[in-house]
């Protein structure tokens, strides 16, 4: 993971933006993160977006060995559901996610593929499992290939907290750093973001 500054990004002007997203908690109690698919800091989201939009899911559904189905739950701000399409993992629902969204349906049991979906606000959550002063140590500690790595801090929902996610394309890495590259890591073709 590379830490790259605004004063960096002037330096080196080379550097693409994959993809952006701001996220943020409006009241430390509040059950929904609010999300829009740009930089809020530079554009005004009720003019151009009409307002903040809830974070979402579409349900992604992989057909397995015969009557067998795996769930995916994509993030982002125009899904289709509410809610995820499978149980969430014990090891991510509540720290990444609010319970709010975890599956609740009177449908049988679903397999739970885990989490894909829009990389910034993948990235964003973790930061909202914890306060802002250990921001560091969960994103070098707690996220994992695949996997979320549970912590016992206290959880980083605080009134009024959001930011911005940047990702961008690596140029000094021109074979893993591609926008078609990048775009399947957010379909999940690599596997889920955070597993189940």
């Amino acid at each position: 993971m590379t830490d790259i500054t605004a004063k960096d990004l002037d330096k080196k002007k080379n550097y693409l933006s994959y993809s952006i997203a701001t996220i943020f908690t409006q009241y430390k109690d509040t059950n929904h993160l609010l999300a829009v698919t740009f930089d809020a800091e530079k554009r005004d989201v009720r003019e151009e977006y009409g307002g903040w939009k809830v974070l979402s899911f579409d349900h992604i559904v992989v057909p397995q060995d015969g009557t067998q189905r795996t769930y995916y739950s994509s993030v982002g701000v125009a899904g289709a559901e509410r809610q995820l399409a499978a149980p969430g993992s014990p090891t991510w629902i509540g720290q990444l996610l609010p319970s709010i969204y975890d599956y609740d349906s009177g449908e049988p049991q679903r397999t739970s593929g885990g989490l894909i979906g829009n990389l910034p606000l993948l990235f964003a959550l973790p930061a909202f499992s914890a306060q802002p002063d250990r921001l560091s140590h969960v994103l070098t500690s707690c996220m994992k290939p695949n996997k979320w790595q549970r912590h016992n801090l206290p959880h980083g929902h605080i009134e009024e907290r959001g930011m911005v996610v940047t990702v961008f394309l690596d140029p000094s890495n021109k074979k893993g750093s591609t926008k078609a590259l990048l775009d399947r890591l957010q379909e999940g073709y690599y596997g889920p973001f955070y597993g189940p």
